[in-house]
């Protein structure tokens, strides 16, 4: 499959504390034991977002564990979890393959990231200038970036710096990292784009704007039409990725016809 990892895994969340605590002045680092299953389910993760494997593809569990150094059952597993998640399918008998794209997912996907950040930024309120600042910071780097990958990496960092997990609790941050998990590989058909760029950080700058005047609501609102907007260009790829589905749907169909009829 020729797989390769870029960066750790999709999407982490921050509290808005940092990443470690202070012990006698020396930052202490918290470790933790994570499943082997998990640990393979955010690498693959990881390759499926950043478009390493394509939708449709077929995912071998022994390839996978031979590339990552594991046994069947750990990758198993992982693909199980990205299967709840919506980004792995499964054909009975056959085994996994990578979830295709459609236009209505993507459409919903983005329609209820809008209203969840919206009423996560009314919870969270007014940010410091401090964030604002640090906001700011992140959109000039996206400006500046010219890869879809790191793109995509600044633009989670500008939405978990505006809504913290400290700040909009870990039911709303559970939620809407799951969706972002779902909707980044949608975001592929944008983030290449020069002009939906430019309207894009246009809208992150509109949020910081008001947030900035104090207009909490009308900041929300700006937030939720800025996911709305997207989706009407993250879902013009999946166009083209249903028609290559059917076409390849109509292959598997007209092949399992020729072997029943040779069969027969």
């Amino acid at each position: 499959m020729g797989y390769t990892l870029r960066g750790g895994p999709t999407g982490a969340r921050g509290n808005g504390d940092g990443d470690g605590t202070r012990e006698g002045g020396r930052q202490a680092i918290r470790l933790q034991r994570t499943p082997l299953r998990e640990q393979i389910r955010d690498i693959l993760r990881e390759w499926l977002v950043v478009g390493e494997i394509p939708p449709g593809e077929d995912l071998n569990e022994r390839e996978i564990g031979d590339r990552l150094g594991s046994s069947r059952t750990p990758v198993r597993e992982a693909l199980l979890l990205l299967a709840v998640e919506g980004l792995v399918s499964v054909r009975p008998n056959e085994g996994y393959y990578v979830a295709r794209l459609t236009r209505d997912e993507g459409e919903d996907l983005y329609g209820l990231l809008g209203l969840i950040e919206r009423r996560a930024l009314l919870r969270a309120g007014i940010p410091s200038p401090e964030v604002l600042e640090r906001l700011a910071g992140l959109d000039r780097e996206r400006k500046a970036a010219t890869d879809a990958a790191d793109r995509l990496e600044l633009d989670r960092a500008w939405h978990a710096e505006l809504l913290p997990r400290g700040a909009i609790g870990a039911v709303y941050a559970d939620e809407i990292e799951r969706l972002e998990n779902r909707a980044a590989r949608y975001e592929r058909a944008f983030l290449e784009d020069e002009a939906d760029q430019a309207g894009a950080l246009a809208e992150h700058e509109a949020v910081r704007d008001a947030l900035a005047r104090g207009e909490l609501e009308e900041a929300s609102r700006i937030l939720e039409r800025h996911w709305l907007r997207g989706a009407t260009y993250a879902v013009r790829w999946p166009r083209d990725e249903e028609s290559a589905g059917r076409e390849a749907d109509a292959a598997d169909r007209r092949s399992l016809s020729r072997e029943a009829a040779a069969a027969g």
